[in-house]
C-alpha cells in the first residue's frame, strides 16, 4: 500500500483546522450555522470557478471572497430576530437552489478543468503539492486564530451578557467566528467534500464533550481525536479501497459511539 506524504499532510492539517473550530461551534451554539455552511461553500466554489474562467484568478481564493458576505446574510437574519431554524431553512433553500443552477451552467457552458465531484465527495488523493501548500496556509491561519480566540468565545458562549459587561465586542466576535468557519469551509472543501463537512465540523466537539473535564480539555481532545481519526481513516480507506473522506467521517462516528458506550456525557 502506497502512502503519499501529501495525503497525510492534507488530512492532518484539515483535521486540526476543523477540530479547533468544532468546540467553538458548540459553545457558541452555532450548530445551525455550521450545518448550513457547506451549502454556501458549494455555491461559492461554483461562482468562484466561473469568475476564475473570466478573470484568471485562483478559483478557491475568489470563492472565499464571495462566501464571507454570503455567510453574513444568515447571521444578519438571526440578529434581525428571525428564528434560527427559519433563517437556516431560508438560507439553505437559497444557496442550494443557486448551487444547482450554477453547477448546471458550469457543466453545460464551461470546459471541464476541475471536477466538481471532488468538491461534493471530497478527494485528497487528487491533490497536488500546490493544493497542499494552500491547505496548509488556510489550516494554520484558522487553527491559530481559533486557539487564540477560544477562551473569549467560551466566555461569550457561557454568559453573553457578562462578556458584554466586561467590554468584549460580542458582535465583532460573532462575525469573526463566522468568517473563520467560512474560510475553513470553502478553503478546505475539496479535502473533505460537501457531504462530509458537517461531520468533521460537528462530531469532534461532540466526542470531546462526552469526556472533557473543562473547556481546555474539550479543545485538545477535539483536535487529537480528529487528527487520529483522519490519519487512521486514510490508511483504512487505502487498504479497503474506500473514499478517504468517508472513512474519516466513519472513524469519528465510531469513536463517538465508543465514548457513548463507555458512559460518556450525552
Amino acid at each position: 500500500m502506497y502512502l503519499d506524504p501529501r495525503w497525510l499532510i492534507l488530512i492532518a492539517s484539515t483535521s486540526i483546522a476543523f477540530s479547533s473550530l468544532s468546540p467553538i461551534v458548540t459553545v457558541r451554539r452555532l450548530n445551525f450555522f455550521a450545518s448550513a455552511l457547506p451549502h454556501a461553500s458549494l455555491l461559492s466554489i461554483a461562482l468562484g470557478y466561473m469568475l476564475s474562467a473570466i478573470t484568471g484568478f485562483d478559483p478557491t481564493t475568489l470563492a472565499i471572497v464571495i462566501s464571507v458576505p454570503l455567510s453574513f446574510l444568515q447571521m444578519y437574519l438571526v440578529q434581525r430576530g428571525v428564528d434560527e431554524n427559519i433563517a437556516t431553512s431560508v438560507f439553505v433553500a437559497f444557496t442550494t437552489s443557486a448551487s444547482v443552477a450554477a453547477m448546471y451552467y458550469i457543466l453545460t457552458k464551461f470546459p471541464a478543468q476541475v471536477s466538481l465531484w471532488s468538491y461534493i465527495l471530497g478527494d485528497p488523493l487528487l491533490s497536488t503539492w500546490s493544493d497542499v501548500a494552500y491547505a496548509l496556509v488556510v489550516s494554520a491561519a484558522v487553527a491559530a486564530l481559533s486557539i487564540i480566540l477560544y477562551r473569549k468565545e467560551v466566555l461569550i458562549g457561557v454568559d453573553r451578557d457578562y462578556a458584554m459587561l466586561i467590554g468584549l465586542n460580542v458582535k465583532l466576535h460573532d462575525y469573526a467566528v463566522v468568517t473563520l468557519l467560512t474560510v475553513a469551509s470553502v478553503g478546505l472543501l475539496r479535502v473533505v467534500g460537501f457531504v462530509l463537512e458537517h461531520v468533521v465540523l460537528l462530531l469532534p466537539s461532540a466526542i470531546a464533550l462526552s469526556t472533557a473535564r473543562n473547556s481546555r480539555d474539550m479543545l485538545w481532545i477535539s483536535i487529537v481525536v480528529s487528527v487520529l481519526s483522519g490519519i487512521i481513516g486514510l490508511i483504512a480507506a487505502l487498504a479497503l479501497d474506500i473514499a478517504p473522506s468517508a472513512m474519516f467521517g466513519l472513524m469519528l462516528f465510531a469513536v463517538y459511539l465508543v465514548m457513548l458506550a463507555r458512559g460518556g456525557k450525552r
